[in-house]
C-alpha cells in the first residue's frame, strides 16, 4: 500500500513542478485537493491518530518558519507542498525529500549565480528530484 502513497506524492509534485517552473507561483487550490486526497487514502489505510499527522507536516512547518525567517526567500506555498507531501509519505521519508532537495537546489543555485543570474528558482522540481532519489536509493 505504501506504493500508493509515493505515487500520490509523484503525481503532486509533478502537477505542482509544471505550474511551479512556469508561474513561479503554486495553486493553493491543488494543494488543498491532493491534501484532501492524502488524508482521505491515510483514512481508508489504517486508522490516523492526530499525533502521526502532526509528525507527518512536521518537515513542512518547518520550512515555513524558514520561509518566515528569511521573508519568503523560500516561499510558503513551498512549505505547505512539503506538509501535504508529508501526508502523503510520512515524516521520516519527507525530512530525507527535503534534505535531497535543498542540497540540490543548492547547487544548482550556485551554477546560477556563477552564470550571473540572479531570478527565482521554483523548489518544487528539485522536490520531485529529491522525491525520486529517496525512493530509488533509499
Amino acid at each position: 500500500m505504501k506504493t500508493v502513497a509515493y505515487c500520490g506524492g509523484l503525481l503532486f509534485l509533478a502537477v505542482l513542478s509544471a505550474e511551479d517552473i512556469r508561474e513561479k507561483k503554486i495553486s493553493a487550490c491543488k494543494i488543498f485537493i491532493f491534501a484532501v486526497f492524502a488524508v482521505i487514502y491515510r483514512g481508508l489505510e489504517y486508522q490516523y491518530p492526530f499525533s502521526e499527522i502532526v509528525c507527518c507536516i512536521l518537515p513542512g512547518g518547518i520550512l515555513l518558519l524558514v520561509s518566515l525567517l528569511t521573508k519568503e526567500s523560500i516561499g510558503y506555498g513551498d512549505g505547505v507542498a512539503v506538509m501535504v507531501l508529508g501526508l502523503w509519505t510520512g515524516a521520516w521519508f519527507t525530512a530525507g525529500v527535503l534534505c535531497v532537495a535543498v542540497i540540490l537546489a543548492g547547487l544548482f543555485g550556485i551554477g546560477y549565480l556563477v552564470m550571473g543570474k540572479r531570478d527565482a528558482i521554483p523548489f518544487i522540481p528539485f522536490l520531485l528530484v529529491g522525491l525520486e532519489v529517496m525512493l530509488f536509493y533509499a
